[in-house]
Formats: C-alpha cells, sequence, structure tokens
C-alpha cells in the first residue's frame, strides 16, 4: 500500500515537472512573439547607429577587420567597443537591409531572456504563479522594451547575465561535485563570463566579485572560474596587441567613460544640484580642447586618447575628493532612477515610469529583506544574481551612469519584486 502511494506520488511530481517544462515554451513563444511585435512597429528606430555598432558589423563582414572604415576606404582597426555584439550583428551583412533580422535576433533574446527568467525562478523553488509573474515583469520592463528596439548591447547583455545564472542552477553549481566536474563546471561558468565581458566589459567586475564571494566556498572552483575568463579574454587581449600594439583585455572607451562621470564641468554642477540637465555641449567642447592641446590635432590613436582621458578624470577626482563621494552617491541614484531625464520623455510618459519603478524597486527591496532572512542554502543559488548586482552598482558608482545602464539586473530585481509577494513555496 505506501509502495502504491509513493508511486502516485511521484507520478504526480513527474507530471507536474512536465507541465512546468511545457509552461516554459509557452513563455518563450508568447515573449518572443509580442517583443518580436514591438520591435516591428518601431522598425524605423533601428535605422539609427548612435554607438557605431552597425558601421562595426560592416566592416567586419566586408573586411573581416574590427573597426571603422577611414575616409580613404581603408579598414582601421580598434578596441573602443566590445566585439561580440558587432560580430553577431555582422552575420546579416550580406542582406539588403538588417533592420528586420536584429528585430527579431532580439525578439529572440528578450523571449529567452524572459522564458530563462521563468525556468530560474522555478528552480529557486517559487511557485508557478509567482514564476510567471517575473517573467512577466521582465517581459514588460520599459528600459528593455526600449533598448530591444535599439542597435544596442543591452538586450545581449541581459540575455547573457541571465543565462549565466540559469546555467549555475542547470549544472548544479551549487551543489558538492567530485573533483574533476568542479572543475569543469568552474571552467565552463568562467568562459561564459568572459563572453559577457566581451558584450559589456562591466563583466569583469561581476567576475571578479562572484570569484571572491565563492573564493569562501571553493578556493579550486574561484581559481577554474577565473581561468575560464580569461581563456575566453586571451584572444581578444592578443588580438589588440598584434593590430594595434597594445595588448588590452577590455576596450578603450572605459577612459571617456570615466572622464565623462568626471570632469570639472559635471563636479560644477554637482556642487548645486544632483540633476541630470546638464551641460553635456560644454564638456564636449572641453573635451576636445584637452586633446588639441595634448596632440596638436584630435588624435587618430585611441589608446593615447583613452590614457588622456583616464589621466583628466583620476585628475578630477583627487582634486575634488568630497565632490567625488557626492557624484556617486548621484551616479548610484542615475542608475536607479525611477523616470527618465526630461530631455528624454515628457512628463505623462515619466509619470507613468515613475509609478512602475516606484513599486518594482520598493518591491524588490522587500524581496531582498526577505531574500536574507532565508535559510543559508537557497540562499547561496541568489550568488550569481546578487555580484552582478552589487558589482554593477560599484562601477557605476565611479563610471559614467544612467537608467539603461541596469538593463543586465531588470531579471534579479523582477525576481526579488515577486519574492517580496510570494516567499518561496512550501516543500
Amino acid at each position: 500500500m505506501q509502495s502504491t502511494t509513493q508511486t502516485a506520488s511521484l507520478s504526480k511530481e513527474n507530471s507536474f515537472r512536465r507541465l512546468f517544462a511545457k509552461v516554459g515554451v509557452w513563455v518563450f513563444l508568447i515573449a518572443f512573439t509580442i517583443r518580436l511585435a514591438i520591435a516591428l512597429a518601431s522598425i524605423d528606430s533601428f535605422a539609427a547607429d548612435t554607438d557605431a555598432y552597425r558601421r562595426l558589423s560592416q566592416t567586419i563582414y566586408n573586411t573581416g577587420t574590427f573597426g571603422l572604415i577611414d575616409p580613404q576606404g581603408t579598414p582601421v582597426a580598434s578596441a573602443y567597443r566590445p566585439p561580440l555584439y558587432p560580430w553577431l550583428l555582422s552575420w546579416f551583412g550580406g542582406l539588403s537591409s538588417d533592420a528586420i533580422p536584429i528585430a527579431m535576433f532580439h525578439a529572440i533574446l528578450g523571449g529567452l531572456s524572459v522564458a530563462m527568467t521563468f525556468e530560474i525562478a522555478k528552480r529557486l523553488g517559487m511557485a508557478q504563479v509567482s514564476s510567471l509573474a517575473a517573467a512577466a515583469l521582465v517581459l514588460i520592463d520599459p528600459i528593455l522594451i526600449h533598448q530591444s528596439t535599439l542597435v544596442m548591447t543591452e538586450t545581449l547583455a541581459t540575455f547573457l547575465a541571465v543565462a549565466i545564472w540559469w546555467l549555475t542552477l542547470m549544472l548544479g553549481w551549487f551543489e558538492t561535485p567530485p573533483f574533476r566536474r568542479s572543475m569543469l563546471l568552474g571552467i565552463t561558468i568562467g568562459m561564459a563570463l568572459g563572453i559577457a565581458c566581451l558584450c559589456r566589459p562591466t563583466a569583469l567586475a561581476w567576475c571578479l566579485l562572484w570569484a571572491g564571494f565563492e573564493l569562501l566556498r571553493s578556493p579550486l572552483r574561484t581559481c577554474c572560474l577565473l581561468l575560464g575568463c580569461l581563456l575566453v579574454l586571451i584572444p581578444w587581449w592578443k588580438r589588440n596587441e598584434s593590430q594595434l600594439g597594445h595588448g588590452l583585455w577590455t576596450t578603450t572607451h572605459g577612459g571617456y567613460t570615466l572622464l565623462l562621470a568626471n570632469n570639472p564641468i559635471l563636479y560644477e554642477h554637482w556642487n548645486t544640484s544632483a540633476s541630470r540637465e546638464w551641460d553635456e555641449d560644454r564638456f564636449h567642447a572641453w573635451w576636445a580642447s584637452k586633446q588639441l592641446e595634448k596632440f596638436k590635432q584630435l588624435p587618430s590613436d585611441e589608446f593615447a586618447t583613452d590614457a588622456l582621458a583616464n589621466q583628466l578624470g583620476w585628475e578630477t577626482i583627487r582634486r575634488s575628493p568630497g565632490v567625488f563621494v557626492k557624484a556617486s552617491l548621484i551616479r548610484e541614484g542615475w542608475l536607479w532612477a525611477w523616470w527618465p531625464s526630461k530631455r528624454l520623455a515628457d512628463w505623462k510618459v515619466s509619470l507613468g515610469l515613475g509609478i512602475y519603478y516606484a513599486a518594482t524597486s520598493i518591491a524588490a527591496l522587500v524581496g531582498l529583506y526577505k531574500l536574507l532572512r532565508i535559510p543559508c542554502v537557497k540562499r547561496a543559488m541568489w550568488i550569481p544574481a546578487l555580484s552582478l548586482t552589487l558589482s554593477l552598482c560599484a562601477v557605476h558608482s565611479v563610471y559614467w551612469s544612467n537608467m539603461r545602464m541596469r538593463a543586465p539586473v531588470i531579471p534579479v530585481v523582477s525576481l526579488l519584486a515577486v519574492l517580496s509577494f510570494r516567499p518561496f513555496s512550501r516543500p
């Protein structure tokens, strides 16, 4: 009789798991359809190429060089942008128009991000309704929707962040595997983090902080995590050394983002206001004058430009350490702002976004409080997400910051927000 009861219980559990798996497929299909419809409705926005990712992809496709074409028609190698996103876009290089393929690509990434959020919620022990709610929050998030209609990296970066967390749960990262499997697991996740670094360099800070947390649990796996990341980044470093004359792990854009966040014009503004409405044109004129003063002309050597920007940024910080501390808090506020700058949206849109992000942010803080009160074993499964969030906050407390830069942690915020209303289901 007891055996029959156990068999029935196992059968019911397996049926429930199969149903959950089917729901996950439907979550992806629905999310993909909605994101694709939004992207196609905004197809004109894909024509813009604000950060030159499309031009980089076209140069890769036409010449095999990661860089841009100069006025003489010669490809010039560059490391100003991370390589992964433009390399993926180069797959569409032979088409007469890449707008629809990019829209579909973003919709697939967005759909997978939503579906993996649902799967993560399941693995964390959340009930089906809570899992669906977390997925829905990722699906309808205004930042993710807006960025998915632009030729920019936020959609891919968010996908990679969710995928890495999902991978740790699927591969049993939080179990105690045998020696060889533990090494292989560490290298695998490290390589995934390395790929994320090639999309957004801030992922390098994520890898280092995660390794710091992991050091307390398994020094072996910490070393393998760092090794895996290094294995992915070494080819990029070697490429930069061979084509540009300097080895580089990330990009030559870091100096500019440091200077943009730490320059005399912005510090002057922050002495009186924390507003995002500052005189950017004055900064760009000042930056151009500094380059002319140093190089006697606008330089073509992006390493020298990056070094100058870093130098000026750190000089600003050293001259005004008190303002820097204040600025770091302001940058955090800009990163987690509930509504966009006045220049980007009218008051009605800002009000709607403010209400949405105020609700989800407050709920996420409540969820974080509840998370800190659950058993350590379950809390450990959030280490990838929490280290991602902390590393992003740390980087953008020093470097340039705005709302869209928090895109990779939106699934984390969504899961925490849901946790505040529906804690983990009973076993």
